[in-house]
């Protein structure tokens, strides 16, 4: 037996040290996996964060890419077009001028698919976006015997800067148009394009109208009105939209740069933009960003709280937009609307803001090319329902005014604006017979009910 035992010892000595060395290997292994794991669990973040870049550069792309550029020719990165014209020429510049207040004679010389400089704070070009939550939009874009090339201009450079993923339509109203170039032939040419459609007013609504139509067909989150001789910087549509994201109370408004109306040079500038205001006449006015406005801000990306908007260019939610009440309807044409619906935003518990980080250049006519005579009483809808005692101020300014005859808004609106919140607070700064009115909320102010607050 002890034999046998000292016999055994060496298979046990063999057996034991074999245990031992596979149970080494094993630990050993398997903390090397343990490393090799994490290391591959830490690799794919890597490889994520750069393929989530890889993605978000995709989906950035734009409805149209724009054509290669071409650095002869005119317009090109917005500069200035000045031509040596005499005779024959120079007669069609000038009818061109009379008939657009525009200079449509070197508009027509431009390419469609200009690009401009860029004119935006370098730190622009640093935000980030995720596309796939941001909101859509669709762009409502209301004309009325707009010039050809001003026009598709302008939805080709929505198509051409704004991403696939997130621009829903372009929607354009002919507002009762009757020029030639705008019946068949716009109709054949839009319908080569993607996501463009065109409804027609069946007789002239004026701006507010014509926009209305055009909204209420729209399909996306947040309405962006556009005027219809506009260009749109690379990254426009983004801030805004991330922004309503944010806030879904706010409207927001680009940058306006302008296009100069004689040689179409794109005058945009990265400074600090102005701030709506206006005068007691109620007549849209433009003014430096207040002090107490840039000490709350805390980047020069960050949002501008504006008093009131020019009205030509703002994006806004649908549901919010409804939930204001839309429009005034019953004002006519064009003017007044913009401090209107300003001053609707900011006692129904919005804000309106510019955003620093989205450019869009607009072209400004020598002058109206058609009448605005009934921006008076537009002027007097607004100051009846939304300034109480200030309207006095407008009407020592204005005494005509008095002799207006507008078609009021009804008693029922004229209740609800008076059912608004109360906790609302103006900040009021005069500069001359200038006024800066920015409405804000008390910090512990409830917020408005949920309902419209105007219909």
């Amino acid at each position: 037996m002890a034999a046998c035992g000292r016999r055994n010892r060496p298979k046990l000595f063999f057996f034991l040290f074999g245990a031992t060395l596979l149970g080494y290997l094993i630990f050993f292994r398997h903390n090397s996996g343990d490393v090799s794991g994490t290391k591959r669990r830490e690799a794919p973040g890597e490889e994520e964060e750069e393929g989530g870049e890889v993605e978000n550069e995709k989906l950035k792309k734009p409805v149209y890419e724009k054509p290669p550029l071409d650095l002869n020719a005119l317009g090109e990165m917005g500069r200035a077009v000045k031509l040596n014209l005499n005779g024959e020429e120079k007669r069609k510049e000038e009818e061109s001028l009379k008939k657009n207040q525009i200079n449509i004679y070197v508009s027509d010389r431009v390419s469609l698919h200009r690009r401009l400089p860029e004119r935006w704070n370098p730190l622009c070009r640093e935000l980030k976006y995720d596309y796939r939550s941001l909101p859509t939009t669709s762009v409502v874009i209301a004309f009325y015997n707009e010039a050809w090339s001003t026009l598709l201009r302008t939805v080709h450079s929505v198509l051409e800067t704004s991403p696939d993923i997130l621009l829903n339509e372009v929607v354009l109203v002919d507002d009762y148009s009757d020029r030639a170039h705008l019946k068949e032939p716009l109709e054949r040419y839009l319908a080569g394009l993607k996501k463009v459609r065109l409804v027609r007013a069946t007789k002239r609504e004026g701006l507010v109208r014509a926009r209305l139509l055009g909204a209420s067909i729209t399909t996306g989150d947040v309405l962006t009105f556009l005027d219809c001789h506009c260009e749109c910087h690379e990254g426009w549509l983004e801030p805004l939209l991330q922004r309503i994201k944010e806030e879904p109370s706010a409207v927001v408004c680009p940058v306006i740069d302008v296009i100069e109306w004689n040689t179409f040079q794109y005058l945009g500038n990265s400074g600090e933009p102005q701030i709506g205001g206006f005068d007691w006449r109620l007549v849209f006015t433009w003014h430096p960003i207040p002090e107490y406005e840039q000490k709350r801000r805390r980047s020069p990306t960050d949002v501008i709280r504006s008093p009131t908007m020019a009205g030509g260019l703002f994006a806004v939610r649908k549901d919010y937009f409804h939930y204001l009440g839309t429009y005034d309807t019953g004002m006519e044409v064009w003017g007044g609307e913009n401090l209107e619906f300003s001053f609707r935003i900011w006692q129904c518990g919005g804000s309106l803001e510019i955003h620093p980080c989205s450019h869009v250049g607009h072209v400004f006519p020598k002058k109206a090319p058609y009448s605005r005579s009934k921006a008076l009483a537009n002027s007097v809808r607004a100051a009846e329902v939304w300034m109480d005692e200030l309207k006095d101020l407008f009407y020592h300014r204005n005494p005509h005014a008095r002799l207006e005859v507008a078609a009021l808004v009804c008693d029922s609106v004229v209740k609800r604006r008076s059912s608004l919140n109360t906790d609302q607070v103006a900040l009021i700064s005069l500069r001359g017979d200038s006024l800066v009115n920015l409405w804000h909320s008390k910090p512990n102010a409830p917020k408005p009910p949920k309902k419209q607050c105007l219909t």
